[in-house]
């Protein structure tokens, strides 16, 4: 079920909530809300599937985004044992904000032997945009998480804006496994830096491992496990297959 409020927390923006219940009996329970004006642009689940481990939602635009004062909220929680995928019917675009900024705010909690698996769709910062990205996650024991990310220096043919991302994944215990901060914006492609490479693809596995011999390109190994993966290219379209098995199997 999806509501919409307006809070005055929320008074530029949005949240989006979805929970997937513990696994327990039955089919595995889902909870959706979309908090915020009726007139911000949001992001609004849709249950595609479910059965008694699992649910499958898609995360759909409702309204223009992202345009200068947009508050892009998302926050997750997945019960003890269950799994969740999320979708993206499409990619997003930053648009040219005139001076403005917006935010893309992202929060996840996963229980013990949870499963989350996100496949995010292109993040594209056209010229002018101004976007602050961030990303917070914490993992009970045996939980596990996939997250693919794409960041689009610009439309074709186009200058980028800028876009500062912002990465914290902590155990429950509140151990660091991965702490990231990143600026990009038309300097990053100088040679020595992102040069012509204006795609910048990554995929994080925490509370997993994959093979060592896998992936071996563009991949590190994190201290407290799991794997931080990343690629450059010029095009989406010359991104390779992303690893995705030690979320899926096993």
């Amino acid at each position: 079920m999806s509501t919409t409020t307006s809070t005055p927390e929320l008074a530029n923006g949005s949240l989006t909530r979805v929970r997937v219940g513990a696994v327990g009996g039955g089919r595995v329970r889902v909870q959706t809300e979309v908090a915020g004006p009726a007139t911000a642009p949001a992001l609004r689940p849709m249950l595609l599937a479910s059965d008694t481990r699992s649910a499958r939602i898609s995360l759909v635009p409702d309204g223009a985004m992202l345009l200068a004062g947009d508050q892009i909220m998302v926050a997750v929680e997945v019960g003890e044992g269950a799994s969740l995928t999320l979708v993206e019917p499409a990619g997003t675009v930053a648009y040219d904000m005139d001076g403005g900024r917006a935010s893309w705010s992202v929060t996840i909690t996963l229980a013990a032997g949870a499963t989350l698996v996100w496949p995010g769709e292109p993040f594209v910062v056209s010229a002018g945009a101004d976007v602050t990205r961030d990303t917070r996650i914490t993992l009970a024991p045996g939980a596990r998480v996939a997250l693919r990310e794409t960041i689009v220096l610009g439309r074709h043919g186009e200058r980028p804006g800028r876009v500062s991302t912002t990465w914290e994944a902590h155990d429950h215990d509140g151990r660091p496994l991965l702490v990231e901060s990143l600026d990009l914006d038309a300097s990053s492609l100088a040679p020595g830096l992102l040069g012509p490479h204006r795609v910048l693809g990554s995929v994080t596995a925490l509370g997993c491992d994959l093979s060592p011999d896998a992936y071996p390109d563009g991949r590190l190994d994190l201290e407290h496990g799991g794997t931080l993966w990343r690629h450059l290219a010029s095009e989406t379209h010359e991104l390779p297959e992303q690893p995705w098995e030690c979320v899926t199997t096993g």
